[in-house]
Parts: C-alpha cells; sequence; structure tokens
C-alpha cells in the first residue's frame, strides 16, 4: 500500500496535515494479510482519529482517490442483517432478497452504509 501518495494533500489541505498522518498510521496498521480486506468506516476513523466524521469521509475520499481504498456500499435491513456489497448506487436493486428471513426487503425497509476497504 503506498500511502506516500496522500503526501500531496498535506500541502494542498493544510489544516489536514495532523489528519493525514493518522490516517497513514491508522491504515499501515492494518492486517492487510488477510483473506478479506478489513472495512474501514467514516464512523470508525472518526473515532480512532478523534475528528468529526465528515472530516473522516474527506480523508478516507483522498485515500480512494489515490487508488489506496476501494468505495464500496453495504446494504442493511433495519434490523441490521446483512443484505450485500454493492459497487455503486446505482446496482443496488428496488429489492433485496434476505437470505435469513426468506423474504425481499424493499427499499423503504434497508439502509446503504458507504465503507472503504483497502485496495488489493
Amino acid at each position: 500500500m503506498e500511502l506516500v501518495r496522500l503526501e500531496k494533500y498535506k500541502v494542498q489541505f493544510k489544516n489536514f496535515t495532523k489528519t493525514i498522518e493518522s490516517l497513514q498510521s491508522y491504515l499501515s496498521s492494518l492486517n492487510t494479510g488477510s483473506i478479506d480486506a478489513p472495512i474501514i468506516t467514516p464512523y470508525v476513523v472518526s473515532k480512532k482519529l478523534n475528528i468529526p466524521e465528515t472530516d473522516a469521509f474527506f480523508i478516507l475520499s483522498l485515500a480512494e482517490k489515490e487508488s489506496i481504498l476501494h468505495k464500496k456500499f453495504q446494504v442493511w435491513t433495519e434490523n441490521e442483517s446483512f443484505l450485500g456489497d454493492y459497487e455503486n448506487t446505482q446496482s443496488i436493486p428496488n429489492e433485496i432478497f434476505n437470505q435469513a428471513t426468506g423474504k425481499k426487503v424493499d427499499r423503504d425497509h434497508f439502509f446503504v452504509d458507504v465503507v472503504f476497504e483497502l485496495e488489493k
């Protein structure tokens, strides 16, 4: 993982220099040797780095822009059953089959989380 690609943003966004450094440390500490890439959420990053969630989303987006991270969309039911991963919002269907219940779930009854994973 080439975290050095984030260096240019420390100059461009001087107010985020320390935050970007913290993100670099956090990302380098993740276990990249596992089969499944770790899921990184703006919420967790905001808590780990002690920054607002909007700032976390911003710096994660910078890492995505540099192909360090990959954004995806996870769909969950209201009672927290996982329904699937999608590459973009257009690929999320209006109804999704919930394997846990054997029923279809429509858009009014699921929500979408924006998450990031390390590029392979």
